[in-house]
């Protein structure tokens, strides 16, 4: 018997420990691909910083027009306002003349340059054949977490059932721990949810 208790206590711990290990692969998928989704925010990134410092001196001028325009509104509120004070029909008339200063030029979109747009495909292709692997895998690991699962959970109440020396209350928290955290399917479901709402990144369009 005590042979058994014995063979029954290294299987367990054998099992927690292969549970324990998948846990953390699975972990270890998802962080990689969400590495190799922030690794196309940095590309991005690094073109927004590439684009405002060569936008400097465009942006200056736009500013400068802006206020320009500013100031035009600005001069035609007064003399509305003027008009509104001391010559009413005037301003009736400029009203229904519908009289408004020029809008603003419309600022082109640029085009994105064939080696942004070939990073960031790269990048999703990446991003696409991880998260295959990652289901192929986990197709393959949720078999040897069975086993491992059985095992424990075997284990554990062959152990509660036989020995009688052991501490009980033990057995049980490690049965409730291990249920909740690594054999129950509500950490793998919520593992593959998030790995399949991840969408792979996206050619960014110029604003």
């Amino acid at each position: 018997m005590k042979r058994d208790i014995a063979i029954a206590k290294y299987t367990t711990i054998a099992a927690f420990l292969v549970l324990l290990c998948s846990t953390y692969y699975l972990r270890a998928q998802v962080l990689k691909l969400n590495t190799i989704r922030l690794s196309s925010e940095n590309i991005r990134t690094e073109e927004v910083r590439k684009d405002l410092k060569e936008s400097l001196p465009a942006r200056q001028k736009e500013y400068e027009m802006r206020l320009t325009h500013y100031q035009t509104e600005e001069k035609h509120y007064e003399d509305m306002l003027d008009l509104y004070q001391t010559n009413y029909e005037e301003y009736v008339k400029r009203v229904e003349d519908k009289f408004a200063p020029p809008m603003m030029p419309k600022k082109p979109k640029k085009p994105i340059s064939p080696e942004l747009s070939d990073q960031l495909t790269k990048v999703g292709v990446e991003f696409r054949d991880q998260q295959y692997h990652y289901f192929n895998s986990t197709s393959k690991l949720n078999w040897v977490a069975c086993i491992a699962a059985l095992s424990l959970v075997g284990g554990l109440l062959y152990l509660l059932m036989f020995d009688v020396e052991g501490k009980r209350i033990f057995y049980i928290i490690i049965l409730v721990l291990s249920f909740i955290f690594m054999i129950g399917p509500s950490f793998h479901s919520i593992m593959s949810a998030v790995v399949g709402f991840l969408q792979a990144p996206q050619v960014m369009h110029r604003m």
